[in-house]
């Protein structure tokens, strides 16, 4: 399932065909999940470009054969922003969406998917919505941040939550330094704006890749911080990664690799990338070496660290495409013309 551009068409905006698709909210449940997935990710790409570009339509052939739109429903996922801008209607096996174009006065000059811009509340890793990623940019814009400043680093907030928030920071960067840690160890402090704990799915690798860019992004953005691998996110008990499963030059080339790939956006003049220390804690369980926790110590970055391209599509030379980071916040951050 891809998107082309449909040039035979006596349509003004541009029209985007789609494929095939099974409609119908029922029969979309009972799909397969990959493939209702891939649908999905399809339409939304199409819709997020035309909405870009000035509008158009989106063009389906629908694939099951007793389809009826007024009483399957549709069944699509699609995400909140697209409210007030699609009309869609069955035209015999075809399923037409037509798109209006982006209203530029909601505050946010480009439609965007995700952001893809993290940043820590409290204990919780949260993606930037348009709105809060277009105030975090603007923030660094007027107030660009001294890294070497260590007092830059704690803002005048309510003392008692910042001393709170610096015991446990104190408490990590001392787990830190530490060589060696028990199994099943419970550590003395929770979860905090600047420290994490993220088990280890099954596969190592694959959990490195998915968790740690996000991660990173939110740790940098929100004042750095600490990452623990390896520690249980609600017990706060030491598990770490046996030993047997990946070598530890292999994992730390996959943080090392993972960290150097994530998009970074300037607005000062240092152009530093991003700072940050891999450690390999010991983990051991009855005087034999168990496996480890990897901890990762991110400092707080000047300007904006993404987890990756934001999730953000516009028409261009006949096919859709994804916005690369600068092209993104160049457009976000566009001043309107009376300004």
């Amino acid at each position: 399932m891809s998107v082309k551009v449909d040039l035979e068409t006596n349509f003004a905006e541009y029209v985007l065909d789609v494929g095939k698709i099974i409609l119908g909210t029922q029969q979309r449940r009972e799909m397969d999940p990959q493939l209702q997935e891939k649908q999905n990710e399809i339409i939304k790409q199409a819709v997020c470009a035309l909405l870009n570009s000035g509008g158009g339509m989106i063009k389906a052939e629908i694939e099951n054969e007793d389809y009826d739109h007024e009483s399957h429903g549709v069944g699509l996922d699609l995400p909140l922003i697209f409210r007030g801008y699609l009309d869609a209607m069955q035209q015999g096996k075809l399923f037409l969406i037509f798109v209006k174009s982006w209203n530029m006065e909601a505050g946010v000059r480009v439609a965007t998917l995700c952001s893809n811009l993290y940043h820590r509340q409290r204990t919780s890793t949260d993606v930037m919505g348009p709105w809060e990623a277009l105030a975090f940019l603007k923030g660094k814009t007027k107030t660009p941040v001294n890294v070497n400043d260590s007092n830059s680093s704690h803002p005048q907030e309510a003392q008692g939550s910042a001393q709170y928030e610096g015991n446990i920071e104190a408490l990590a960067a001392a787990l830190f330094d530490r060589g060696q840690l028990q199994y099943l160890e419970k550590l003395n402090f929770p979860e905090s704006t600047h420290t994490a704990f993220i088990m280890f799915s099954a596969n190592v690798l694959q959990c490195i890749k998915e968790t740690l860019p996000k991660c990173v992004s939110a740790l940098a953005n929100t004042e750095g911080g600490y990452a623990f691998f390896g520690v249980h996110d609600e017990t706060h008990q030491v598990i770490g990664c046996e030993k047997h499963k990946i070598k530890l030059t292999t994992l730390r080339a996959a943080v090392n690799g993972c960290i150097k790939k994530l998009p970074v956006h300037h607005f000062c003049a240092q152009r530093r990338g991003i700072r940050y220390t891999v450690k390999f804690l010991e983990v051991h369980d009855k005087g034999a070496l168990h496996g480890h926790v990897c901890a990762v110590k991110v400092e707080r970055f000047c300007c904006a660290v993404f987890a990756k391209d934001p999730n953000s599509w516009q028409m261009k030379d006949c096919s859709v495409k994804q916005l690369a980071t600068k092209e993104w916040i160049a457009w976000m951050m566009e001043a309107d013309p009376g300004q």
